[in-house]
């Protein structure tokens, strides 16, 4: 088992891999640092469970899309949907391939949130699988459609 300090090493090289992903579920940096500490409190209370901690990285990953979903729920049940809160989401500034990031945030989450952990995080399809509580195949099929999709979008805002 993990002691505290090995636990503080590993959040912490995990903590960039944790705000992409909470920023692409959630949008806002406000509730991704609300969701990162939340799973981090989690992963110290829940330390016992970790099987292999070779798989910290993937563990702690998969209890944050749980707080992500979680504040999500709430979210919802809380306030209803208005598009104005779309477009609250800070906008990067134009060296920041603004066209990819938006093709990106307009993905359907279950589109987004695989493309951010398998290209920008390098997780494996079946480390995703496991994550998500899907099949590794439902992961490759979501992959190659956001793909399509993406593609679709930016050909669209090459020639616009």
């Amino acid at each position: 088992m993990m002691d505290k300090t090995e636990f503080t090493a590993a959040v912490l090289e995990a903590e960039p891999t944790l705000y992409r992903v909470a920023k692409a579920m959630l949008g806002s940096g406000h509730d991704c640092a609300d969701a990162a500490q939340q799973a981090i409190l989690r992963a110290w209370e829940q330390l016992g469970t970790l099987r292999k901690p070779k798989y910290f990285k993937t563990w702690l990953t998969r209890i944050l899309i749980n707080e992500c979903s979680a504040m999500l729920r709430l979210r919802q049940r809380l306030a209803p949907y208005e598009p104005e809160q779309a477009a609250a989401i800070p906008a990067p500034a134009p060296e920041d391939h603004s066209d990819l990031y938006a093709a990106l945030l307009a993905l359907d989450e279950k589109y987004r949130l695989p493309v951010v952990l398998y290209y920008l995080e390098g997780f494996k399809t079946r480390e995703i699988a496991s994550m998500l509580g899907v099949p590794e195949g439902t992961v490759k099929t979501r992959l190659r459609a956001a793909r399509e999709q993406l593609r679709k979008d930016l050909e669209g805002a090459c020639f616009a």
